[in-house]
């Protein structure tokens, strides 16, 4: 029968089989689709088989059959095993294909199907009998689905001589076909092509339609591939070249131009529409510069196929390459997306991953990977069909997302409305209270300030007149006198201290005495800054100034009375002979004088210790007679219940301390005389000596300080629930011990007590 052409330009996966030899993995993953031989071809038990193939390439202008049997007598033909053909090129070869016809079959019955429609050239030829496929008129591309028939009444081995020449690439898998199957083929062919492009443009329409009525890019750049894939099906499956013929190489490079133009436009399109369906601009920028990359390239082939042949030729190498990494990019990026929870990236990623597999089947069919069957031939265009229908209902479901996304954005600009005019409620109430604590921190008597890199970042009115300006906020320490010492340094400040700095404002009779307590803003952090506290103590150190001389003169006013008792006691005893009871009341006399020197005395060491002019002759003093001492003033303690131990871990004559007798004594009663009331009857007072060579004593008394008391536990006048408390007792026991090189500390972390050690009093 006559053979129908089909003028057809070359698909891009046809120029990829160089680039496909690590395919044979994605193969063994396709084995699903691995294409069988269809169930239309004869097995040899009834009908017509190949008995072998060989194939000779031949100088295209070697058309005659005669010399292919010339050829193959010389032995020229090369025998094919595995009775299929391919190669890569443009070149022209002559297969010999050997058919066993059994007996009682009729020939006619049955036509040669090579599988390889894509042909520029076929002719068959059989020995004796006339032309069974005549030859196609030109060198230019051509679509042939027709098989060659088998001409009647043959019988036994009949060779058949095929001369053919592919463009690009060769996959020649012949069968036998039944006559009515093959003819059957060829009719269900407009069919299937109808249901195809019918597909196709509804899904065309479809998507227009929403395009419009949405104005979503993403359905605009799918309308424009599902457009450009439809022209491209319609080239690569012979369709076009029905519609509108190309008689001439002229017509046919100029339809061949549109093809490639088409296919550099899909490109393009692909990565237009996944940019924009997948919303990578605004939230994943690394991945949308290789998308705009990818588009780029893409359409930098337009340019290319249109500037001459030559560079045409080299674009049209390169295709095939942009088309897979075009594959690549897009699945990268769906991948991408979808780690990122963008859902619909999922329905995309399935039809696109589908459409992916399809081609790279039909790909590595025309780099003859795979065998060439119907269902490898055109699987590009049911992996379109599938993705053109998943992409139509990702779309959908993409703006069902963006849909309730945009509601969910409403109901939080609602909500960000509200807490916007709540927050502009909150503020006024927050400027009104600034505005009163501004007013508060002005009239303060307190000097407010923060300090920050050497530079007030804020200071009230008050810490301004009290450093002599009229305003400080924003200005340098170093500019104003005396704040630099003052207030720039922060480095005697820790997470325990506070930094607390004294300062004498001007020489003259209206000197002030200005004292500043620092604490940082961020114990973690301290280049934040600090915040100080600045007051102005003249008047209090004026006062106290003026209360140490009233001490000092009292001190020294009650000496001379207590002097002339004492005289008095002397001059009774030497007056005549006293009564027992007149004896008593003397020698009560002398003790009341003896204790009311010794406090006085003890008064004085006290504010020369406290002003640093108490000159010490530390002598070695016997620890255990210093505690046993204090034992006997504290005696009205003990006969009232109270209890005193003291234990030693080394004999009591081994802990020997340097200091002045007096001073170390007034320290252990006072100590033991805070432990004594505290206990009262709740348990014995322990007095733990430990280390002649570092003496240790830790006085242990049940009861706890109050945890308000605590932190001021040592500090002057500090007392809590004592009557007639005045808040001396630890105070100047600290005082003595630090005198002498020593310290005391608190501890009130065992539950029910509270210990007081003293540490660091030199041993003799």
């Amino acid at each position: 029968m006559p053979a129908r052409r089909r003028l057809i330009p070359t698909a891009p996966y046809a120029l990829a089989r160089p680039l496909f030899g690590p395919a044979v993995v994605v193969f063994l993953l396709l084995l699903c689709l691995a294409p069988v031989r269809p169930a239309l071809a004869a097995s040899p038990e009834s009908g017509p088989s190949i008995v072998s193939l060989a194939v000779l390439a031949a100088p295209p202008d070697n058309a005659s059959v005669a010399w292919a049997i010339d050829q193959y007598q010389a032995g020229r033909f090369r025998t094919l095993p595995g009775k299929v053909f391919t190669a890569s090129g443009d070149g022209v070869y002559w297969l010999r294909v050997t058919v066993a016809i059994p007996p009682g079959v009729a020939s006619q019955a049955y036509a040669l199907d090579l599988n390889w429609p894509f042909l520029r050239l076929l002719e068959a030829f059989i020995p004796g009998q006339p032309l069974a496929q005549p030859a196609a008129h030109g060198e230019w591309n051509l679509y042939r689905p027709d098989p060659v028939p088998l001409p009647p009444q043959l019988r036994g081995n009949v060779t058949v001589y095929v001369r053919l020449a592919g463009y690009g690439s060769i996959n020649i898998n012949p069968v036998i076909l039944p006559a009515r199957d093959a003819a059957r083929a060829l009719a269900l062919r407009p069919w299937i092509l109808g249901l195809f492009f019918g597909l196709m443009g509804s899904m065309l329409a479809y998507n227009l339609f929403l395009f419009v009525s949405l104005r979503d890019a993403s359905y605009g750049y799918y309308v424009a591939n599902a457009a450009l894939l439809i022209v491209y099906y319609a080239c690569s499956s012979g369709l076009a070249a029905t519609i509108f013929p190309a008689p001439s190489r002229e017509e046919h490079a100029l339809f061949f131009k549109c093809f490639e133009l088409t296919t550099a436009m899909v490109f393009a399109t692909m990565g237009l529409f996944t940019r924009s369906f997948l919303l990578t601009r605004g939230t994943c920028p690394t991945l949308d510069r290789i998308l705009s990359g990818q588009i780029a390239v893409s359409l930098l082939l337009v340019p290319l196929f249109l500037i001459g042949q030559r560079v045409g030729a080299i674009a049209f190498l390169v295709a095939p390459m942009v088309g897979m990494a075009t594959a690549a990019i897009i699945t990268l990026a769906a991948v991408a997306r979808l780690r990122q929870g963008f859902r619909p990236a999922a329905v995309f990623l399935v039809g696109w991953g589908f459409y992916v597999l399809c081609g790279a089947l039909h790909s590595m069919t025309w780099a003859g990977i795979v065998p060439a069957t119907p269902a490898t031939v055109h699987a590009p265009m049911v992996g379109t069909a599938a993705e053109v229908f998943i992409m139509s209902l990702a779309l959908a479901y993409r703006i069902k997302l963006l849909r309730d996304h945009a509601v969910l954005a409403e109901q939080e600009r609602l909500r960000l409305s509200v807490a916007k005019a709540r927050s502009d409620e909150a503020r006024e109430d927050l400027a009104r209270e600034n505005t009163l604590l501004a007013m508060i921190l002005d009239d303060n008597r307190f000097g407010i300030g923060v300090v920050q890199d050497g530079r007030f970042q804020f200071a009230n009115r008050q810490l301004a007149r009290q450093l002599g300006r009229d305003e400080l906020t924003g200005r340098l320490l170093a500019d104003v006198p005396h704040a630099m010492p003052f207030l720039g340094n922060t480095l005697d400040m820790t997470p325990e201290r506070d930094s607390e700095r004294e300062v004498v404002i001007g020489s003259d009779g209206s000197s002030r005495t200005l004292l500043a307590l620092g604490r940082l803003l961020d114990l973690k952090r301290p280049e934040l800054g600090a915040v100080y506290l600045v007051e102005d103590v003249s008047e209090a150190r004026r006062l106290e100034e003026l209360k140490n001389d009233i001490d000092q003169i009292m001190r020294h006013d009650l000496k001379s009375p207590l002097a002339t008792i004492s005289g008095i006691r002397e001059a009774l005893e030497l007056a005549g002979p006293l009564t027992q009871r007149q004896q008593r009341l003397t020698a009560l006399l002398e003790r009341t004088v003896a204790e009311m020197t010794t406090r006085i005395n003890q008064s004085l060491y006290l504010y020369k210790l406290e002003a640093g002019s108490l000159q010490l002759t530390p002598a070695p003093v016997p620890l255990a007679r210093l505690l046993e001492d204090a034992r006997l003033e504290l005696a009205p303690f003990l006969s009232a219940g109270g209890r005193l131990d003291i234990v030693y871990d080394a004999p009591p004559e081994a802990f020997v301390i340097l200091g002045e007798r007096v001073l170390l004594l007034s320290l252990w009663v006072n100590l033991l005389k805070n432990a004594l009331e505290a206990a009262a009857e709740s348990g014995p007072v322990t007095v733990t000596v430990s280390d002649p060579r570092a003496p240790r004593v830790a006085i242990a008394n049940p009861g706890e300080v109050p945890p308000g008391v605590r932190e001021r536990f040592f500090k002057k006048y500090a007392t809590a629930g004592k009557r007639g408390g005045t808040g001396l007792g630890t105070y100047s026991a600290r005082l003595i011990a630090r005198a002498f090189g020593g310290d005391i500390t608190l501890d009130t972390s065992r539950p029910g007590m509270t210990t007081v050690t003293v540490t660091g009093l030199p041993p003799a």
